[in-house]
């Protein structure tokens, strides 16, 4: 299926749930976004002083059920705060990977296998991540760095997404401060926090669970020679 007739499916199922529990208003602001999509694609940059309180109760439902993913951004240029609202929510990833709930998963097999000493077999762990191999030391300071920021913000505030760049930004003065031999907090954690933070956004945003907006970065591009003609 296209993009398009996901969102369509979708749609159809949205408009044939429970009439109950879903307000008329969700519907139509989904139909709104899904129209919106051929021209802006599966991500809706839409100032927020054009929502209504209903419009903006609509969205938060559509979040709530799954059918899109919403952020809020302030873009200083413009002065206002805008919706970035991915139309791939998890009710779209689903369809778009072929979920299919199951009783019975099929368990991964790389086909090589490898005999212990004891005659026990298993798939052999060639190619697969190795988290044992992390320091359980730097993980403990990690941690403890990690328990500070729930208590100051409330726990996993940063999975809820802080642009690159702001993290980028403390990852820097972290590192300079460390650089400079400041004790006054655990400079060393900020800067592996920092970039976890930019690593979970950075596969995040490849797996489609979060929105491309949240890599705010300057993109760079390889300069093209320009070739001079031999004749004057």
């Amino acid at each position: 299926m296209t993009d398009l007739e996901i969102l369509k499916r979708l749609y159809n199922e949205l408009e044939n749930g429970p009439p109950l529990t879903i307000h008329p208003k969700v519907l139509e602001l989904y139909k709104t976004l899904i129209d919106l999509a051929p021209e802006e694609g599966l991500e809706l940059q839409l100032a927020c002083r054009t929502f209504s309180d209903l419009d903006e109760r609509a969205l938060t439902a559509l979040d709530r059920y799954q059918y899109v993913e919403k952020a809020m951004h302030y873009h200083g240029s413009e002065h206002c705060y805008f919706y970035h609202i991915n139309l791939r929510g998890k009710k779209f990833l689903e369809l778009a990977n072929g979920q299919v709930k199951s009783v019975v998963v099929a368990m991964q097999d790389s086909g090589k296998r490898e005999t212990f000493a004891s005659g026990a077999v298993r798939d052999t762990d060639e190619g697969k991540p190795r988290p044992d191999l992390f320091s359980p030391l730097a993980m403990e300071r990690i941690g403890l760095l990690l328990m500070k920021g729930a208590q100051k913000y409330s726990e996993h505030n940063w999975r809820k997404g802080i642009p690159a760049s702001r993290c980028l930004a403390s990852l820097h003065r972290h590192l300079m401060k460390y650089m400079q031999g400041a004790n006054d907090e655990d400079h060393l954690s900020g800067v592996m926090a920092n970039c976890m933070f930019l690593l979970h956004y950075d596969e995040a945003v490849k797996r489609g669970l979060m929105p491309e907006s949240i890599i705010d970065l300057p993109k760079y591009t390889k300069v093209s020679t320009v070739q001079q003609d031999d004749e004057p």
